[in-house]
């Protein structure tokens, strides 16, 4: 083989002299084919990802900068571009060979070419909104049916990770290709997985898939992860490699390269490249390669592996087909030596490199992949130099080390591994020093995927009867002044008696102050945050922890095998900087939504519910009627109810909020919100006690019977506590059907006449989880019936008894005996439950109603408009650099013009006020000036006037500016 590689080298390089050694940029053709830009953006990475091929590129920026920056939310750039390169040999149809490279980027011209869509729509002449980037869960599966001519696995349906990004291209448009360059027939089904857990929140993997859409094999191919690394100032990166090397307290790591800062120095610069923090390293961890044997599945035998890794500068790159060929294939292009690992970087300069596989051949429909993970890594202290950092040891590359075998780790399990429940979607609504963090409740009704992939299929290796489909647990509120340094905010524990303390992630080094703690305090799903000043940026995010099981020893003496042992596992979703905002000051003229409750169905007198609206999205509130209704309860023990409730539209029946349970022991304190609708977060607090009795009195409505025989006990039966409503219910006495039995239906006033339905309660064996209907029972509450029995001793209906056959001078209840014929059908009995220790929730309707915030226009206001800061003196705290002034104009109308004048009276510049931004009220009664006049030129120091001019009032101030 290595004879091979020097003479495939000495043919090459002769085609190589002449050849053009740089080229520039080629423009994609405009109007032709969607180009698309989608950001990964779920965990600490933000990078730009183009269905051309190209990733970390920003063209947004001036003329085209570097886009993949780490950690969030600091602009700090560690990718200037990066792609897939793929080489072949492809015969010519007279015979004649020709060496050509098709890549997904180019770092010396910052181009790709590939073409957004697969090679069967070519043809297609203009864009397709199809040929895009998709991403989960926004915009997600892609359709299957525009690709309906390849393997399904090429286009994913389901998704693997948290943000899940997917696209296809082609080499196949002519003219993205620089002559004499020229197709060779690829399709590249790409692949982005990303997760934000924190043992992998500095990673995302790229899966690219090579389809050979061509009628011939191409031969000797490479695949290569090619990338532009850029950390902060491009021009003095070093490289590095760990081929095979061990790594102090992680032990053996392959396949990695590497590139960090020189000097581990950084600064702000005016091309954005850097904005604060030490420098660390971007790597890329090579995981999966073409097959030694297409025939085969991929498997540890059957890979070809990394087989290059080579480094070049900027001056250097190889910019024809054959000298991108010839250093996938692992050699110096310009001297032909073979040397496919490089692992010495001796001087700083803008570096790139490439990590390829090969040779393998590809024939026509065949597929071969590569998979890498690109990582970001501290690595380092402030200024320490690069070779203090590598050596001895690689010591300093034990968080790269780790990271690298966590990906490893990661992909060898298919990337199928347990993780935390979704982070919630979260809305920032900002006020006066306040902001009120609001989520919803993705996490808790969304399965464990783990369970639905691996631990619930029977079938699977993986399956486990002890993994929780739905396992969420509870909620961390962080806040941060700058997005990455954090602090707990706000923690809600679900009410459920699991109680416990652990890190996030089982990371024991994090200070206990950032520790799950678990109290039981009950779900809710908005916090506010009154420690924050007007004007300053504050970011929050709101995670997500479950408590789950894992089966470690089995018996497997029985089949199928049975967990005998297990461990707690805990886990917590990233925390990301994706949501900030910047409390502001209130509109003066601005009146807030109200809310209204009103129970249509249940007790009023003492109820054991409260309810409390809390308008939390004010400007979603709506003049729209919902619905609370409180489901049938479900036995948990003879103290212990599940409760269940949903909302619902009234005028059709929709689902607002599902179904939703809670667990509730009697004589406890309970606390719990609605997931927000309409605005509105709607609390729950329950108490309900023991009452002394079930039932106050019983009366004989209709009938002969005696009343001074008709008793309700004096006493709760206590194995149907989790029963036991506190309502009024009506006893119809009736005839069973074609029978002469008599028996009785039961129908609970305090619930609109709801039917009670027959339940064979008893106080022993499993009657107790029977409790919820009625009965009727002997005198010790046992043996239940449908039908109406000498021997009975009393009617049990929801948590309460009533004597049939009351004997005052004994002071007991009787069996019925001879008295059941004064019982007749059509015969009505009242039964009152005591109320004294609060009724049950249970079947309750609540309607809920709301008048909408709006702005108030009608009246005068004495309007006292302020300008912070007054005098404005150099620039103020909000401002993060002198070039980026800002004054603000507070207590403004909704709606307002603000004119600025000199103090002659010369118009300055006019700024036209409004409350909302991109989304409603975001900017309240504040307006922000940047101290620039209609010239766009900085205004001069002195005295300023300014007049405010609304339909509710004007207000004429000044203000000083002091440079």
């Amino acid at each position: 083989m290595q004879g091979y590689k020097k003479l495939i080298a000495g043919g090459l390089l002769l085609l190589m002299f002449g050849a053009v050694l740089a080229r520039t940029a080629t423009t994609p053709p405009g109007g032709e084919r969607v180009y698309d830009m989608k950001w990964l953006n779920i965990n600490r990475w933000l990078c730009p990802f183009h269905n051309d091929g190209r990733y970390a590129y920003d063209p947004t920026r001036g003329s085209g900068e570097a886009g993949g920056s780490w950690p969030q939310p600091y602009k700090n750039m560690y990718i200037f571009g990066a792609g897939l390169w793929f080489g072949s040999l492809k015969t010519r149809d007279d015979g004649g060979v020709d060496t050509l490279v098709s890549f997904g980027y180019n770092p010396n011209a910052g181009n790709s070419e590939m073409s957004p869509f697969a090679a069967r729509h070519v043809a297609e002449g203009a864009g397709n909104p199809d040929d895009r980037m998709y991403v989960f869960p926004s915009d997600w599966p892609p359709p299957a049916d525009r690709w309906d001519d390849v393997d399904t696995s090429l286009v994913p349906q389901d998704a693997f990770s948290l943000q899940d990004m997917w696209c296809v291209y082609s080499d196949v448009g002519e003219d993205n290709h620089i002559a004499p360059g020229y197709p060779q027939g690829i399709e590249v089904y790409q692949t982005i997985y990303a997760w934000n857990y924190p043992a992998n929140q500095d990673i995302f993997f790229i899966v690219y898939k090579v389809r050979n859409v061509g009628d011939d094999t191409l031969r000797n191919c490479y695949m290569g992860a090619l990338m532009d690394p850029d950390i902060g100032e491009h021009a003095d990166d070093m490289l590095g490699l760990l081929l095979n090397d061990s790594v102090a307290g992680v032990g053996w790591v392959r396949d990695v390269g590497f590139a960090g800062d020189y000097n581990n120095m950084e600064v702000l610069n005016p091309r954005g490249q850097w904005e604060e923090g030490t420098p660390g390293v971007v790597a890329y961890k090579f995981l999966e390669s073409p097959r030694l044997d297409p025939t085969k599945p991929v498997g540890p035998d059957n890979r070809l592996g990394m087989t290059s890794f080579k480094m070049f500068t900027i001056e250097i790159d190889p910019v024809t087909d054959p000298a991108q060929y010839l250093t996938m294939a692992g050699y110096d292009y310009r001297t032909g030596v073979f040397s496919p690992y490089d692992s010495i970087d001796l001087a700083p300069a803008d570096k790139r490199f490439i990590q390829s596989s090969g040779p393998f051949n590809l024939g026509p429909d065949q597929v071969e992949e590569l998979i890498v993970a690109t990582i970001a890594a501290p690595y380092g202290a402030w200024g320490q130099s690069w070779e203090a950092r590598k050596f001895p040891y690689n010591d300093s590359l034990v968080h790269l080390a780790r990271l690298a075998n966590t990906a490893q780790f990661i992909y060898d399990q298919g990337w199928l591994l347990p993780g935390p429940p979704p982070t919630p979607n979260v809305t920032l609504v900002p006020g006066d020093n306040t902001v009120r963090i609001v989520w919803d409740d993705l996490a808790e009704k969304t399965p464990d995927t783990y369970y639905e992939r691996v631990a619930g299929d029977t079938s699977s290796p993986g399956y486990d009867p002890k993994y929780l489909k739905y396992d969420f647990q509870g909620y961390v509120i962080y806040k941060s002044k700058d997005g990455a340094n954090w602090g707990i905010l706000a923690q809600y524990d679900k009410a459920d008696s699991i109680l416990f303390e652990y890190p996030p992630g089982g990371d024991s080094a994090l200070p206990e102050s950032l520790w799950i703690k678990a109290t039981d305090t009950g779900v809710r799903y908005s916090v506010v945050d009154d420690e924050v000043v007007n004007g300053f940026s504050y970011y929050y995010c709101v995670t997500a922890y479950d408590w789950n099981y894992i089966t470690t020893e089995w018996d497997t003496t029985r089949t199928p095998p049975v967990p005998v042992a297990w461990d707690t596992l805990i886990l917590r979703s990233g925390i990301i900087a994706n949501w900030s905002t910047i409390p502001r000051w209130n509109p003066v003229n601005y009146r807030g939504p109200e809310t209204f409750v009103r129970t249509e169905l249940g007790d009023t007198v003492n109820p054991g519910l409260k309810l409390t609206p809390n308008v939390v999205i004010p400007y979603e509130v709506e003049d729209k009627p919902y619905r609370l209704r409180f489901l049938a309860p479900e036995y948990l023990a003879n103290n212990r109810t599940r409760y269940r409730y949903l909302v619902d539209d009234p005028a059709d029946g929709a689902l607002v909020v599902d179904t939703t349970a809670f667990s509730y022991t009697v004589g406890a304190s309970f606390q719990q919100s609605v997931p927000v609708f309409n605005g509105q977060e709607m609390d729950l607090t329950l108490r309900v006690n023991t009452p002394p009795r079930s039932f106050d009195t019983a009366y004989v409505l209709t009938g002969s019977y005696p009343q001074e025989r008709v008793r309700a006990a004096a006493s709760v039966p206590q194995q149907a506590l989790w029963a036991l409503r506190g309502s009024d219910y009506r006893i119809e006495w009736t005839m069973m059907e074609g029978t002469n039995r008599m028996t009785a239906r039961v129908f609970d006033e305090t619930h609109g006449g709801l039917e009670v339905p027959y339940a064979p309660f008893s106080t022993m064996g499993d009657g107790p989880r029977h409790a919820n209907g009625w009965a009727f029972v002997d005198r010790v509450v046992r043996n239940p019936s449908d039908t109406l029995k000498t021997s009975a001793g009393y009617i049990y209906i929801c948590g309460g008894v009533v004597a049939l056959n009351w004997d005052d001078q004994a002071g007991r209840a009787d069996t019925l005996g001879a008295m059941i014929a004064n019982i007749g059908a059509g015969d009505e009995w009242m039964v009152y439950g005591n109320k004294t220790g609060g009724t049950a929730p249970m079947h309750n309707v609540y309607e809920l109603t709301a008048r909408p915030g709006y702005e108030q226009v009608d009246s005068t206001y004495k309007l006292n408009v302020k300008v912070v800061p007054n005098p404005y003196i150099v620039f103020d705290e909000w401002e993060r650099s002198s070039d980026n002034r800002m004054l603000k104009f507070t207590n403004l109308p909704h709606n307002c013009v603000i004119r600025v004048f000199t103090t002659s009276g010369d118009l300055v510049q006019t700024l036209h006020h409004s409350g909302d931004g991109t989304r409603p009220h975001q900017y309240g009664g504040t307006q922000d000036w940047d101290l620039l006049n209609s010239q766009y030129q900085l205004i001069a120091a002195g005295i300023y006037i300014f007049h405010v001019e609304s339909d509710v009032g004007e207000f004429t101030g000044k203000f000083a500016v002091i440079h």
